[in-house]
């Protein structure tokens, strides 16, 4: 993660800025949580992966039945999604305090993509 000994945080927060890094994904692939809460709606929650702050995402489904397991959620680099994947586009929706975050923007810019894996219906 870009927290802790980050001088940029120490001298008033982690400045706003859209960056993506490989990273990123597998970051948040091993410390989200997943949680079903609906028939077609998962939450994940876990730490954003640049600035640390705890974050939610809805991922809303009518073909996927739901993650099996966040062990499956990344995988690798494959090219395209196998049948029952899904690519799940990921930014931080903190409201932490970021300098320079444009105004009527959340986070701190950072963003990534998550592959789930659903059981078959």
């Amino acid at each position: 993660m870009d927290t802790g000994d980050n001088p940029e945080q120490a001298a008033g927060g982690l400045p706003y800025q859209e960056v993506t890094r490989p990273e990123y994904a597998t970051i948040a692939a091993s410390a989200f949580t997943a949680e079903q809460a609906g028939p077609d709606v998962t939450v994940l929650r876990g730490p954003c992966p640049r600035c640390g702050a705890v974050i939610e995402a809805l991922v809303v489904a009518d073909v996927f039945q739901g993650v099996r397991s966040f062990g499956d959620i990344i995988r690798g680099r494959r090219a395209a999604p196998q049948p029952g994947e899904h690519v799940e586009p990921m930014a931080c929706t903190c409201a932490d305090e970021h300098p320079t975050r444009p105004e009527g923007r959340v986070g701190c810019g950072a963003y990534w993509k998550l592959l789930l894996t659903t059981e078959p219906a």
